[in-house]
């Protein structure tokens, strides 16, 4: 009987212990502050800016760039990433940066804005 309750009476405890984390969780800032008792308040990082630095990456080579990669591009998400993963796996790689023109989704407008970052190399 005494092996039940301290059963019952942990399970309890641990329920409780996940609302709790839970329930803080759900009402933190991010990029606000936040306090840990015992310590001094404390300022969160600012999170980074969404999208591509090239000064800080450089040009991304189409032909050899990964999904997660190409979508950080301009105009590119992570569906027109995957089709042009996928295009180039089915047809080989690009001659050129005017080749990705042939990919679902990419029109002048959308590949005058990736050439600045991209560049094409043919081994």
């Amino acid at each position: 009987m005494q092996k039940k309750l301290t059963l019952v009476l942990t399970a309890a405890a641990a329920l409780l212990l996940g609302f709790l984390i839970a329930f803080t969780a759900a009402g933190a800032n991010p990029g606000g502050t936040f306090t840990v008792y015992g310590e001094r308040e404390t300022e969160l990082p600012e999170p980074e800016a969404p999208g591509y630095n090239i000064e800080e990456r450089g040009k991304i080579d189409v032909n050899t760039a990964l999904a997660n990669e190409l979508a950080d591009l301009p105009g590119i998400g992570p569906a027109l990433a995957g089709r042009i993963v996928e295009y180039r796996e089915a047809n080989g790689l690009f001659s050129g940066t005017e080749d990705l023109l042939n990919v679902s989704g990419i029109g002048e407008k959308t590949l005058e804005g990736m050439l600045p970052y991209i560049t094409v190399t043919v081994p």
